[in-house]
């Protein structure tokens, strides 16, 4: 096989004919459109040829850029996410594309692989009516990222065939209302997440939490609730640790509302002692970010120099990464795999009785993370470096939380304190 089968292959660009590699593909007829069919495949995003650009005048959903240019909001940075961090799983974490063509016509090759060819003719009928978010932020990735790890990431596409020109507007209008409302976005209308709103009032990074899709901001609302129930020490105690939520956030938003109902009922509820420390958490996660690299430094380990993802943590476009809970800045990305675990650690510093909806510090905060910051990043650089794992697997590992959370409780012992067992 040629190498220019392996890979995407522009084959004229006006019409836009490409050809794609892929092992399957499959369509059929759509029932009552004479002549139209929809088939789907699975190919690999950078296979997908830029020339895609000029064929988005038929999706009425444009992603968001902010004044310097840059794609923004809470959708494009998680689908980046995955693509640099989990790029295997983008494949089934993601819904896809939708494009309108002119024709797709699919051949089986030899050794089980194939080649699907399409056409896009006319930029008015033609083109990507759906999933024009997935297909920018895997450009950006490839135009901006050391490339690397997306080699490995697949993306399902849905090819529509014979769509007259008066259809076009109504699909890709149904389309793009049919996409899922996320529960987070539904609970924001239910006001689910008015507490916490009224608890980081006047706080810094008040507005820096996205609290439905589409807002702006620089945290999504699940992983506030992530955050906060990492602290929840009626749910974890000594021997149980919260490292289930780096894969499973959406435990934290079942756990948080769980939590609402029974304070409604009126019965002891986790949320009337986390919701108000939101302020002290969020805050603690940044000032453990800012932290990291530093104390790498100390410990003798070159933080800038490692990769996440596809690209350094002390990569230039790293720079003025924001830390919108303490109001600062900083230099480098630290991998949330990195920050879950350490941040997690501070439930062992915590005064927490529900009977009485009573939530405090055993010690100051700033007393405990510094005697400890130095402790909880050697853990980290031990996980990975001396364990060979990749940064953001540290956050999926038992032992990455226990070890910090054993920390803490050293340094509380040293100091005649201990949590409530």
């Amino acid at each position: 096989m040629s190498a220019n089968m392996l890979r995407g292959e522009v084959l004229s660009p006006d019409p836009l004919r490409f050809t794609l590699p892929t092992p399957e593909y499959r369509s059929q007829p759509i029932p009552g459109l004479s002549e139209c069919k929809v088939g789907d495949c699975f190919v690999r995003v950078v296979d997908l040829p830029q020339q895609l650009d000029g064929f988005l005048n038929v999706n009425p959903r444009v992603p968001n850029r902010n004044k310097a240019g840059v794609l923004s909001g809470p959708v494009i940075r998680g689908i980046k996410q995955t693509l640099t961090e989990e790029p295997e799983n983008m494949a089934i974490k993601n819904q896809g594309i939708y494009i309108l063509a002119e024709s797709a016509e699919f051949k089986k090759l030899q050794g089980g692989q194939g080649q699907l060819t399409i056409v896009l003719s006319d930029p008015e009928r033609h083109g990507i009516v759906n999933g024009g978010h997935t297909y920018a932020a895997i450009r950006d990735v490839i135009e901006n990222e050391v490339a690397e790890s997306i080699e490995h990431a697949y993306v399902r596409l849905h090819i529509l065939q014979g769509i007259e020109p008066d259809k076009v507007a109504e699909i890709a209008e149904g389309l793009n209302r049919s996409k899922q409302v996320d529960d987070p976005s539904l609970d924001n209308l239910r006001k689910v997440f008015q507490g916490i709103r009224d608890s980081m009032h006047n706080k810094p990074g008040e507005e820096a939490i996205a609290y439905h899709q589409g807002d702006e901001g620089e945290m999504y609302i699940t992983e506030v609730l992530v955050y906060l129930q990492l602290f929840n020490c009626e749910r974890y105690k000594d021997d149980k640790h919260p490292y289930s939520l780096y894969r499973k956030p959406k435990q934290a938003e079942d756990y948080f509302k769980q939590e609402l109902e029974a304070e409604k009922r009126g019965d002891p509820a986790a949320t009337k002692l986390l919701v108000p420390a939101a302020p002290d958490i969020l805050a603690l996660g940044d000032r453990i970010r800012q932290a990291t690299p530093i104390a790498c430094k100390r410990i003798g380990f070159e933080f800038g120099r490692m990769k996440t993802g596809s690209k350094r943590t002390g990569d230039k476009k790293n720079r003025n990464t924001p830390l919108p809970f303490i109001g600062s800045t900083m230099q480098h990305t630290v991998p949330r795999g990195w920050v879950m675990p350490m941040l997690a650690a501070f439930r062992a510093n915590v005064y927490w009785d529900l009977a009485k909806a009573q939530f405090g510090w055993l010690l100051p905060l700033d007393e405990v993370f510094d005697g400890v910051i130095d402790d909880l990043v050697r853990v980290c650089v031990t996980e990975h470096r001396d364990n060979n794992m990749r940064p953001e697997w540290v956050g999926n590992r038992e032992s990455s939380y226990r070890q910090c959370y054993d920390k803490i409780l050293l340094f509380l012992a040293r100091r005649g304190k201990l949590p409530q067992s």
